[in-house]
């Protein structure tokens, strides 16, 4: 595999096993696995880490009206998360300030937290992931802080909001994750489309399948050792479990690639 690829996993509805993909296919390429759920990671649940070094703090800021507010209400008017209202909402976008006639919005900054880099003894896997508060705000700038500018694994949150698409941002490669039930068909379909617009290769996956594959590169077949290995926090079995198809991707990815490249 060509090592300047940056691979992206993503699908849209969470639950599908997306994470336990991840580890595996980063721990099959020797690279490290970037947790891009920021409200809520995922790896931590699923392997023991230790904690080699911070890299960085993981500060919010919050929307506040000040005395100057008139009660013109467009501030509220524009803020897609009702935000102004109730501040555990904001991102920090910035546009109820931009909309604000009389400069009545100020931000206030508060620490939730530390991007660190940590390490799974086991498979000697590098995990860049986010320690923070509990429910942080999704916010995607801290995605473009963590993607390192090296070869990596980047396991994206469920749903197609900002955070994933900062992270297609940085990929060369994508892998679509999902499973048998209609729920996480639609949203694969939706990663899809939004993958498409980025125009870069991709892999799908279609996990614990139940016979009624469909269209997928790759299908990953119902496994009661994945489970286990994954509530158990076994990284090597876990590992050992999805090895194979891994490996499957991996050279879908290749064959994609050299599509693209020819």
């Amino acid at each position: 595999m060509d090592p300047e690829f940056r691979v992206v996993v993503l699908g849209g509805k969470g639950g599908v096993g997306k994470t336990v993909f991840s580890i595996a296919l980063a721990a099959e390429l020797g690279v490290p696995l970037v947790d891009a759920d920021v409200t809520e990671p995922d790896v931590p649940a699923y392997l023991e880490l230790e904690v080699e070094e911070a890299l960085g703090e993981i500060m919010a800021r919050y929307a506040v009206r000040t005395d100057d507010c008139v009660g013109c209400g467009r501030c509220s008017e524009v803020c897609p998360w009702n935000a102004v209202e109730d501040p555990t909402a904001c991102d920090g976008c910035g546009i109820c300030a931009i909309a604000c006639p009389e400069d009545a919005i100020e931000f206030e900054s508060e620490v939730l937290g530390e991007i660190v880099r940590s390490r799974n003894p086991d498979l000697d896997l590098e995990v860049i992931h986010p320690e923070s508060e509990p429910w942080v705000p999704e916010l995607a700038h801290l995605i473009h802080r963590m993607v390192p500018r090296r070869p990596c694994v980047i396991d994206c949150p469920a749903g197609l909001g900002c955070p994933v698409v900062a992270a297609l941002s940085h990929a060369d490669v994508a892998v679509l994750v999902t499973a048998p039930d209609p729920a996480a068909r639609h949203d694969f379909e939706r990663a899809r489309i939004l993958v498409e617009r980025f125009r870069i290769p991709a892999v799908t996956v279609l996990n614990r399948s139940d016979g009624s594959d469909g269209d997928f590169d790759v299908i990953v077949p119902e496994s009661e050792d994945v489970l286990d290995a994954a509530l158990r926090r076994d990284a090597r079995a876990l590992y050992r479990a999805l090895r194979p198809y891994a490996r499957e991707v991996v050279e879908e990815i290749r064959s994609e690639v050299s599509f693209q490249d020819a």
